[in-house]
């Protein structure tokens, strides 16, 4: 099943507006809650929802105020591939899991965030 979710400014004040969650601030769980080194912003990077809470394929840390990669936790059971590193205004970074061949892309670059 190919599963997309894409944010962008817009869609994140929209939703805002009408309460919707969309990435919530914590982990799916304890073991898998990640904090990102201080100096740096989390984008947590869900590859499905259980209820109202995401279980991550992993969190992706980029050098606060900027694109620039800094750091990334993967799932146990997931495994990550740098594509681009920031330095051409966009972080990307693919999760893959091999044991159900799961797939999750982060693209984040200036006022958009999109993970499909």
């Amino acid at each position: 099943m190919k599963k997309s979710l894409k944010l962008s400014l817009g869609s994140v004040v929209v939703a805002g507006a009408l309460g919707a969650v969309l990435l919530p601030a914590t982990g799916a769980s304890a073991a898998e809650a990640y904090a990102c080194p201080s100096g740096t912003d989390t984008i947590e990077v869900p590859y499905e929802w259980t209820g109202y809470t995401p279980d991550l394929a992993g969190t992706v840390c980029v050098k606060s105020g900027t694109t620039l990669f800094a750091t990334m936790n993967v799932t146990p059971g997931w495994q990550a591939q740098l594509k681009s590193d920031g330095s051409d205004g966009r972080t990307d970074v693919k999760f893959s899991q091999t044991s159900t061949s799961d797939r999750v892309e982060l693209r984040y670059q200036a006022g958009r965030t999109e993970i499909k």
